[in-house]
Protein backbone atom coordinates (compact mmCIF):
# COMPACT_ATOMS: atom_id res chain seq x y z
CA UNK A 1 0.00 0.00 0.00
CA UNK A 2 0.76 3.77 -0.65
CA UNK A 3 0.12 4.98 2.38
CA UNK A 4 -3.10 5.87 4.32
CA UNK A 5 -5.69 8.26 3.27
CA UNK A 6 -8.17 9.91 5.70
CA UNK A 7 -11.24 11.23 3.98
CA UNK A 8 -12.08 13.74 6.93
CA UNK A 9 -15.64 15.06 5.80
CA UNK A 10 -18.94 16.27 6.35
CA UNK A 11 -21.47 14.81 4.80
CA UNK A 12 -24.63 16.45 3.49
CA UNK A 13 -27.77 15.89 5.17
CA UNK A 14 -31.27 16.94 3.33
CA UNK A 15 -32.73 17.67 6.68
CA UNK A 16 -30.69 20.36 6.90
CA UNK A 17 -29.76 21.79 3.65
CA UNK A 18 -28.77 25.60 4.46
CA UNK A 19 -26.42 24.30 6.69
CA UNK A 20 -25.13 21.31 5.08
CA UNK A 21 -25.52 22.71 1.48
CA UNK A 22 -21.78 22.93 1.26
CA UNK A 23 -21.25 19.51 2.79
CA UNK A 24 -19.96 16.51 0.18
CA UNK A 25 -23.36 14.12 -0.46
CA UNK A 26 -22.34 10.00 0.33
CA UNK A 27 -22.20 8.85 -3.01
CA UNK A 28 -19.34 11.77 -3.27
CA UNK A 29 -17.66 10.18 -0.53
CA UNK A 30 -18.10 6.52 -1.45
CA UNK A 31 -16.82 7.32 -4.87
CA UNK A 32 -13.92 9.05 -3.75
CA UNK A 33 -13.20 6.29 -1.52
CA UNK A 34 -13.43 3.55 -3.96
CA UNK A 35 -11.31 5.40 -6.36
CA UNK A 36 -8.35 6.12 -3.97
CA UNK A 37 -8.30 2.67 -2.92
CA UNK A 38 -7.49 1.38 -6.30
CA UNK A 39 -4.58 4.20 -6.66
CA UNK A 40 -2.72 1.87 -4.14
CA UNK A 41 -4.44 3.43 -0.76
CA UNK A 42 -6.07 2.38 2.18
CA UNK A 43 -9.12 4.95 3.28
CA UNK A 44 -10.44 5.78 6.14
CA UNK A 45 -13.85 7.95 6.10
CA UNK A 46 -14.43 10.15 9.26
CA UNK A 47 -16.92 12.36 9.89
CA UNK A 48 -17.23 13.08 13.59
CA UNK A 49 -14.79 15.85 14.93
CA UNK A 50 -13.87 13.95 18.07
CA UNK A 51 -12.93 10.96 16.02
CA UNK A 52 -11.14 13.09 13.74
CA UNK A 53 -8.40 14.48 16.39
CA UNK A 54 -8.35 11.08 18.04
CA UNK A 55 -7.22 9.16 15.17
CA UNK A 56 -4.67 11.84 13.79
CA UNK A 57 -3.08 12.22 17.27
CA UNK A 58 -2.83 8.42 17.77
CA UNK A 59 -1.28 8.23 14.65
CA UNK A 60 2.49 6.86 15.38
CA UNK A 61 4.43 9.58 15.08
CA UNK A 62 6.92 7.92 12.52
CA UNK A 63 4.81 6.72 10.40
CA UNK A 64 2.77 10.22 10.11
CA UNK A 65 4.68 10.97 6.80
CA UNK A 66 2.92 8.04 5.20
CA UNK A 67 -0.90 9.48 5.84
CA UNK A 68 -2.44 11.64 4.33
CA UNK A 69 -5.56 13.52 5.33
CA UNK A 70 -7.90 14.85 2.91
CA UNK A 71 -9.30 18.05 3.98
CA UNK A 72 -13.50 17.94 2.90
CA UNK A 73 -14.66 19.65 6.45
CA UNK A 74 -16.65 22.89 5.64
CA UNK A 75 -18.76 23.50 8.97
CA UNK A 76 -20.74 26.63 8.98
CA UNK A 77 -21.36 29.83 10.40
CA UNK A 78 -17.18 29.75 11.92
CA UNK A 79 -15.13 32.13 9.73
CA UNK A 80 -12.04 29.66 10.48
CA UNK A 81 -14.35 26.64 9.49
CA UNK A 82 -12.49 25.47 6.05
CA UNK A 83 -9.06 25.66 8.52
CA UNK A 84 -9.89 23.19 10.90
CA UNK A 85 -7.96 20.45 9.01
CA UNK A 86 -4.97 22.16 7.84
CA UNK A 87 -4.02 23.94 11.10
CA UNK A 88 -4.75 20.25 13.07
CA UNK A 89 -2.53 18.55 10.74
CA UNK A 90 0.06 21.34 10.83
CA UNK A 91 0.78 21.23 14.19
CA UNK A 92 0.25 17.42 14.16
CA UNK A 93 2.83 16.81 11.44
CA UNK A 94 0.24 14.82 9.26
CA UNK A 95 0.22 15.65 5.46
CA UNK A 96 -3.07 17.06 4.07
CA UNK A 97 -4.39 17.69 0.77
CA UNK A 98 -5.38 21.26 -0.14
CA UNK A 99 -4.19 24.72 0.99
CA UNK A 100 -3.02 26.03 4.25
CA UNK A 101 -5.22 27.18 7.33
CA UNK A 102 -4.17 30.70 6.13
CA UNK A 103 -5.32 30.64 2.80
CA UNK A 104 -8.26 28.90 3.51
CA UNK A 105 -9.40 31.88 5.77
CA UNK A 106 -8.61 34.59 3.70
CA UNK A 107 -10.64 33.33 0.94
CA UNK A 108 -13.47 31.85 2.74
CA UNK A 109 -14.05 35.98 3.54
CA UNK A 110 -14.87 36.96 0.06
CA UNK A 111 -14.49 40.87 0.81
CA UNK A 112 -10.78 40.77 2.34
CA UNK A 113 -9.88 38.13 -0.69
CA UNK A 114 -11.28 41.13 -3.03
CA UNK A 115 -8.82 43.44 -1.19
CA UNK A 116 -6.24 41.66 -1.31
CA UNK A 117 -6.44 40.70 -4.92
CA UNK A 118 -7.48 43.89 -6.26
CA UNK A 119 -4.71 45.90 -4.34
CA UNK A 120 -2.75 43.65 -6.95
CA UNK A 121 -4.98 44.20 -10.02
CA UNK A 122 -7.29 41.69 -10.33
CA UNK A 123 -9.96 43.01 -11.34
CA UNK A 124 -12.91 43.23 -8.83
CA UNK A 125 -16.06 45.33 -9.35
CA UNK A 126 -17.06 47.85 -6.70
CA UNK A 127 -17.70 46.01 -3.11
CA UNK A 128 -19.30 47.01 0.13
CA UNK A 129 -18.93 45.11 3.49
CA UNK A 130 -22.26 45.38 5.33
CA UNK A 131 -22.14 44.75 9.30
CA UNK A 132 -25.49 47.24 10.19
CA UNK A 133 -28.81 47.19 8.91
CA UNK A 134 -28.80 50.94 9.11
CA UNK A 135 -25.97 51.15 6.51
CA UNK A 136 -26.53 53.44 3.94
CA UNK A 137 -27.21 51.44 0.61
CA UNK A 138 -25.06 52.68 -2.11
CA UNK A 139 -26.23 54.87 -4.71
CA UNK A 140 -25.47 52.70 -7.94
CA UNK A 141 -28.47 50.06 -8.46
CA UNK A 142 -28.97 47.41 -8.91
CA UNK A 143 -27.14 45.90 -6.30
CA UNK A 144 -26.51 42.37 -5.40
CA UNK A 145 -26.23 40.95 -2.11
CA UNK A 146 -24.66 37.95 -0.60
CA UNK A 147 -23.49 36.40 2.45
CA UNK A 148 -19.54 37.38 3.11
CA UNK A 149 -18.76 33.59 4.42
CA UNK A 150 -20.50 30.93 2.31
CA UNK A 151 -20.52 28.84 -0.47
CA UNK A 152 -22.09 26.83 -2.34
CA UNK A 153 -25.38 29.88 -2.98
CA UNK A 154 -26.15 29.70 0.39
CA UNK A 155 -28.39 32.71 1.65
CA UNK A 156 -28.90 33.37 -2.24
CA UNK A 157 -31.93 34.09 -4.26
CA UNK A 158 -33.34 36.24 -6.85
CA UNK A 159 -34.61 38.69 -4.04
CA UNK A 160 -30.62 39.63 -3.47
CA UNK A 161 -31.07 41.56 -6.46
CA UNK A 162 -31.49 45.00 -4.96
CA UNK A 163 -32.78 47.27 -6.96
CA UNK A 164 -34.49 50.34 -5.12
CA UNK A 165 -33.78 51.55 -1.23
CA UNK A 166 -37.18 49.91 -0.42
CA UNK A 167 -35.55 46.55 -1.83
CA UNK A 168 -32.44 47.19 0.62
CA UNK A 169 -34.48 47.99 3.26
CA UNK A 170 -36.51 44.92 3.35
CA UNK A 171 -33.87 42.32 2.28
CA UNK A 172 -30.66 43.55 4.41
CA UNK A 173 -31.99 42.77 7.91
CA UNK A 174 -33.22 39.26 6.83
CA UNK A 175 -29.78 38.52 5.65
CA UNK A 176 -27.40 40.04 8.52
CA UNK A 177 -29.69 37.77 11.21
CA UNK A 178 -28.36 35.02 9.95
CA UNK A 179 -25.33 35.71 8.45
CA UNK A 180 -23.71 38.70 10.27
CA UNK A 181 -21.47 40.30 7.45
CA UNK A 182 -22.85 40.76 3.90
CA UNK A 183 -20.76 41.39 1.05
CA UNK A 184 -22.55 44.38 -1.32
CA UNK A 185 -21.85 44.67 -5.07
CA UNK A 186 -23.19 46.17 -8.30
CA UNK A 187 -25.07 43.76 -10.42
CA UNK A 188 -23.29 42.68 -12.96
CA UNK A 189 -25.47 41.10 -15.91
CA UNK A 190 -22.88 39.05 -17.77
CA UNK A 191 -22.37 35.97 -18.08
CA UNK A 192 -20.90 33.95 -15.14
CA UNK A 193 -17.56 31.58 -15.67
CA UNK A 194 -15.17 29.62 -13.93
CA UNK A 195 -11.45 28.06 -13.75
CA UNK A 196 -9.44 25.95 -12.06
CA UNK A 197 -5.70 25.97 -10.78
CA UNK A 198 -3.69 22.90 -9.75
CA UNK A 199 -0.57 22.74 -8.40
CA UNK A 200 1.65 23.75 -5.39
CA UNK A 201 4.00 27.39 -5.79
CA UNK A 202 6.16 27.22 -8.59
CA UNK A 203 4.29 24.31 -10.54
CA UNK A 204 0.70 25.94 -10.86
CA UNK A 205 -1.54 24.76 -13.78
CA UNK A 206 -4.39 26.78 -14.84
CA UNK A 207 -7.16 24.52 -16.64
CA UNK A 208 -9.63 25.45 -19.45
CA UNK A 209 -12.33 28.02 -18.02
CA UNK A 210 -16.04 27.45 -18.52
CA UNK A 211 -19.10 29.34 -18.77
CA UNK A 212 -21.56 28.49 -16.16
CA UNK A 213 -24.75 28.25 -17.26
CA UNK A 214 -28.10 28.12 -14.86
CA UNK A 215 -31.64 28.53 -15.05
CA UNK A 216 -32.74 32.22 -14.10
CA UNK A 217 -30.78 34.92 -13.57
CA UNK A 218 -29.10 34.01 -9.91
CA UNK A 219 -26.84 31.30 -8.95
CA UNK A 220 -28.86 30.52 -6.06
CA UNK A 221 -29.58 27.88 -3.51
CA UNK A 222 -32.48 26.43 -5.39
CA UNK A 223 -29.96 25.62 -8.60
CA UNK A 224 -27.26 23.68 -6.42
CA UNK A 225 -28.11 20.29 -6.05
CA UNK A 226 -26.09 17.07 -5.01
CA UNK A 227 -28.00 15.02 -6.92
CA UNK A 228 -27.30 16.14 -10.59
CA UNK A 229 -25.35 19.04 -12.41
CA UNK A 230 -29.03 21.36 -12.64
CA UNK A 231 -26.30 24.05 -14.22
CA UNK A 232 -24.55 23.29 -17.52
CA UNK A 233 -20.51 24.15 -18.81
CA UNK A 234 -20.10 25.72 -22.15
CA UNK A 235 -16.27 25.59 -22.96
CA UNK A 236 -16.60 27.60 -25.98
CA UNK A 237 -15.13 30.67 -24.14
CA UNK A 238 -13.48 33.08 -26.54
CA UNK A 239 -9.84 32.36 -26.99
CA UNK A 240 -8.75 36.10 -25.85
CA UNK A 241 -11.43 35.62 -22.83
CA UNK A 242 -9.58 32.02 -21.99
CA UNK A 243 -5.97 33.55 -22.45
CA UNK A 244 -6.64 36.60 -19.54
CA UNK A 245 -8.89 34.09 -17.12
CA UNK A 246 -6.06 31.80 -16.91
CA UNK A 247 -3.37 34.74 -17.01
CA UNK A 248 -5.52 36.08 -13.63
CA UNK A 249 -6.05 32.73 -12.11
CA UNK A 250 -2.49 32.16 -12.21
CA UNK A 251 -1.51 35.19 -10.65
CA UNK A 252 -4.17 34.66 -7.85
CA UNK A 253 -2.58 31.20 -7.11
CA UNK A 254 0.93 32.88 -6.99
CA UNK A 255 -0.38 35.91 -4.39
CA UNK A 256 -2.55 33.74 -1.97
CA UNK A 257 0.58 30.99 -2.30
CA UNK A 258 -2.20 28.28 -2.75
CA UNK A 259 -1.95 24.48 -2.39
CA UNK A 260 -3.20 21.74 -4.50
CA UNK A 261 -6.02 23.36 -5.70
CA UNK A 262 -8.83 26.36 -5.90
CA UNK A 263 -11.44 27.17 -8.05
CA UNK A 264 -11.87 30.94 -9.23
CA UNK A 265 -15.36 32.64 -10.17
CA UNK A 266 -15.67 35.33 -12.38
CA UNK A 267 -18.46 37.40 -14.35
CA UNK A 268 -18.61 39.50 -17.01
CA UNK A 269 -19.87 43.02 -17.78
CA UNK A 270 -19.86 44.91 -21.12
CA UNK A 271 -17.25 41.62 -22.07
CA UNK A 272 -15.05 42.18 -19.24
CA UNK A 273 -14.43 39.09 -16.35
CA UNK A 274 -14.35 40.40 -12.89
CA UNK A 275 -14.08 38.27 -9.74
CA UNK A 276 -16.34 37.30 -7.81
CA UNK A 277 -14.76 34.77 -5.31
CA UNK A 278 -11.71 31.99 -5.00
CA UNK A 279 -12.90 28.86 -3.26
CA UNK A 280 -10.00 26.62 -1.55
CA UNK A 281 -12.34 23.70 -0.53
CA UNK A 282 -13.99 22.90 -4.02
CA UNK A 283 -16.18 20.03 -4.39
CA UNK A 284 -14.61 16.66 -5.73
CA UNK A 285 -17.95 15.43 -7.01
CA UNK A 286 -17.54 13.35 -10.65
CA UNK A 287 -21.04 14.58 -11.28
CA UNK A 288 -22.23 18.32 -10.55
CA UNK A 289 -18.62 19.80 -9.10
CA UNK A 290 -17.26 22.15 -11.23
CA UNK A 291 -13.20 21.54 -10.70
CA UNK A 292 -13.07 17.74 -11.78
CA UNK A 293 -15.49 18.78 -14.84
CA UNK A 294 -12.69 21.30 -15.98
CA UNK A 295 -9.77 18.93 -14.77
CA UNK A 296 -11.47 16.09 -17.36
CA UNK A 297 -12.28 18.92 -20.24
CA UNK A 298 -8.51 19.00 -20.05
CA UNK A 299 -8.10 15.37 -21.23
CA UNK A 300 -7.35 13.54 -17.82
CA UNK A 301 -9.00 11.51 -15.84
CA UNK A 302 -10.93 11.56 -12.43
CA UNK A 303 -8.58 9.15 -10.96
CA UNK A 304 -5.56 11.03 -12.21
CA UNK A 305 -6.78 13.75 -10.77
CA UNK A 306 -7.54 12.56 -7.50
CA UNK A 307 -3.95 10.59 -7.30
CA UNK A 308 -2.41 14.00 -8.58
CA UNK A 309 -4.29 16.03 -5.23
CA UNK A 310 -2.83 13.53 -3.13
CA UNK A 311 0.69 13.37 -4.55
CA UNK A 312 1.00 17.34 -4.17
CA UNK A 313 -0.15 17.61 -0.36
CA UNK A 314 2.43 14.82 0.40
CA UNK A 315 4.87 17.10 -2.05
CA UNK A 316 3.80 20.06 0.37
CA UNK A 317 4.07 18.38 3.34
CA UNK A 318 8.53 17.72 2.32
CA UNK A 319 9.02 20.66 1.24
CA UNK A 320 6.92 23.83 3.04
CA UNK A 321 8.09 25.58 5.71
CA UNK A 322 5.06 25.48 7.70
CA UNK A 323 5.08 22.13 8.89
CA UNK A 324 8.84 22.56 10.37
CA UNK A 325 7.91 23.63 14.08
CA UNK A 326 5.57 20.08 14.33
CA UNK A 327 8.53 18.02 12.59
CA UNK A 328 11.07 19.57 15.00
CA UNK A 329 9.26 18.63 18.10
CA UNK A 330 7.53 15.39 17.12
CA UNK A 331 10.06 13.99 14.39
Amino acid sequence: MKGTVILACDIYDPNTPELSQEWESEETIQKMETTIQALGYEVAVLSNPTEITSVLCNIPIGDRSRWIVWNLVEGYHSPNREAYIPALCEYLAVPHTGSSASVQTLTLDKYKTKLLLKSFGIPTADFWLVKDKNHTPPENFPLFVKPNGEGSSIGIGEENLIQTTSDWEKRIPTLLKKYNHLLVEPYLSGRELTIGVIGNKGSYMATVPAFVDYPGFVYSDLVKSKESFVESLDFLVPKELSNSLQTYALQIANILESSGYIRIDFKLENDLPYLLEVNATPGFSSVYSTLPLLWEKNGKSYPELLNHCLELGFLEYQHHHRYKYAKDRNL
